[in-house]
């Protein structure tokens, strides 16, 4: 059975993406092994917020290529936001790395790494230089509904907290962040969808739920329409808060721009 190992860098929804990763690979027939030495497919997942962590992951991926010299059939992966801006650019700094993907295309994650270590794999390394030449692969394009493939969770017996993710990308263009053109335009999750989500959870212990989102109390502004006056993001506090089970409702990172009456209100 094939072991891959994931970094996360950056924020909570960094490690959400993560785990939605680490649930397809669980899913394929991988472990997922804390010890990068026992990996088969390495996989780190990036942040560009603060040019450190960019650092971070540029020298971690370096440091872990020297596992190439004893397990040649090693897949080097990088995503998230770093990869998204960077894009083949990063082929030429790490000149081990097999895979670039960026922030609307994690749920390819899974299938472009294990093509690679397959057929890595079924040659058995006999010529590495030829089977290493010409497999990289780099997707960093947008997709409609990508919002929509964060959704899964690898379960866990007695956690009684989980992040659900309910949209992905910012329309604010703060002059001082990159999100925008790393995550996109804001795109939110049906409500419906994000309530069976919790269920699952709550089915699995969960009593506490972080809801997950750049801004996130502007969730759904520019898809979903008021209902009596309250904004999409009321309406699905009241959605998830309705979940038998459920003890408590996070959520990260809001904006005051998003604090209406409305939304004062259902705190009360």
């Amino acid at each position: 059975m094939p072991k891959v190992y994931i970094r996360t860098y950056g924020c909570q929804m960094n490690e959400r993406d993560s785990e939605q990763v680490a649930q397809m690979f669980s899913e394929g027939g991988y472990t997922v092994t804390a010890d990068e030495a026992e990996a088969d497919a390495v996989l780190v997942n990036t942040c560009s917020v603060r040019d450190q962590a960019e650092q971070k992951a540029l020298g971690k991926m370096g440091s872990m290529g020297s596992l190439r010299r004893t397990k040649p059939h090693v897949v080097y992966g990088f995503m998230g936001c770093m990869a998204q801006s960077r894009g083949p650019e990063l082929f030429q700094r790490i000149p081990h790395l097999d895979v670039v993907v960026g922030t609307q295309k994690y749920h390819k994650v899974f299938e472009y790494v294990d093509a690679i270590l397959q057929r890595r794999l079924e040659r058995r390394m006999d010529e590495l230089q030829l089977s290493l030449h010409g497999e990289n692969v780099c997707d960093v394009e947008e997709e409609s509904g990508s919002q929509n493939t964060i959704r899964d969770h690898i379960p866990k017996d007695l956690n009684a907290s989980a992040f659900v993710s309910i949209m992905q990308g910012c329309n604010m263009r703060c002059s001082f962040c990159i999100v925008p053109d790393t995550r996109g335009k804001e795109r939110g999750r049906p409500i419906a969808e994000i309530v069976d989500e919790v269920k699952r959870l709550r089915d699995h212990g969960v009593k506490e739920i972080t809801l997950l989102g750049q801004i996130v109390n502007l969730y759904g502004r520019t898809e979903f329409e008021k209902v009596d006056g309250k904004s999409p993001f009321v309406q699905l506090l009241e959605a998830v808060h309705a979940v038998e089970g459920i003890e408590r409702i996070r959520f990260t990172s809001p904006h005051p721009i998003g604090y209406r009456v409305d939304l004062v209100a259902a705190f009360t």
